[in-house]
């Protein structure tokens, strides 16, 4: 036992003396769980996470039962990792709501891939923005099933309309991997645009995600002019 806390005391310590970002991430992954597993080596149980599921962000992604599938893992520690990703954007919008702009193509797209990191199943999000594109609010409309995402033209028009939007910015992502489009992905961002131009709302913008990779509507000619 004073091994096992002196390994944690010395890992406690770079972190004072150097920071979080000095870490592995499998060290990163073994002191997150330090509260939750008191009792076990949880560098070992961080090794075993980072080869069943491949890289950090992948086990932050990984949903509770597979990760239960790791030996030692327990139940409050993984639904602990899984949240992480929503805590953190919960935490990017709440510090930077009061200040920040989305005006330019490139600060829109990097704010709306920031909502759907790490997502497994489609999401999508809408965002609002006051007539000089600084962000007013942003919500989460609909969440998939694995199977796709159904969501209602009806919520966005009425989330314009209670945050009281000049310009909305649409975004959802493809855990597929291909960024492509659907049929429909094209229809509803036709019908969404109409509608909201008829309430004096822009649609600035739809984005899809996957990984790394984006499209967006508006730089690739899609959405429909007036």
């Amino acid at each position: 036992m004073a091994t096992h806390d002196g390994h944690r005391d010395r890992l406690r310590e770079k972190i004072l003396t150097a920071g979080i970002e000095s870490l592995q991430p499998h060290e990163i992954l073994e002191y997150l769980l330090f509260a939750f597993i008191p009792r076990k080596d949880t560098n070992e149980i961080a090794h075993e996470l980072i080869n069943s599921f491949g890289t950090f962000s992948d086990v932050l992604s990984t949903d509770v039962d597979r990760l239960l599938t790791v030996k030692g893992m327990t139940r409050n520690a993984a639904l602990f990792l899984n949240s992480l990703p929503e805590v953190l954007r919960v935490y990017s919008v709440e510090s930077n709501k009061e200040k920040t702009s989305l005006k330019g193509r490139g600060v829109a797209r990097d704010f709306m891939r920031a909502q759907l990191y790490g997502k497994d199943v489609e999401v999508v999000y809408m965002a609002a923005v006051d007539a000089k594109d600084n962000f007013i609010r942003i919500e989460k409309l609909s969440r998939g099933t694995g199977q796709g995402v159904r969501v209602s033209v009806r919520d966005m028009v009425d989330f314009a309309i209670r945050t009281k939007a000049c310009g909305v910015l649409l975004a959802h992502n493809h855990p597929s991997g291909d960024i492509a489009p659907s049929g429909q992905d094209v229809a509803v961002t036709s019908e969404i645009y109409y509608l909201l131009s008829g309430i004096g709302v822009k649609l600035q913008d739809h984005f899809i995600f996957s990984e790394n990779k984006y499209y967006s509507f508006e730089e690739n000619g899609i959405l429909p002019q007036k």
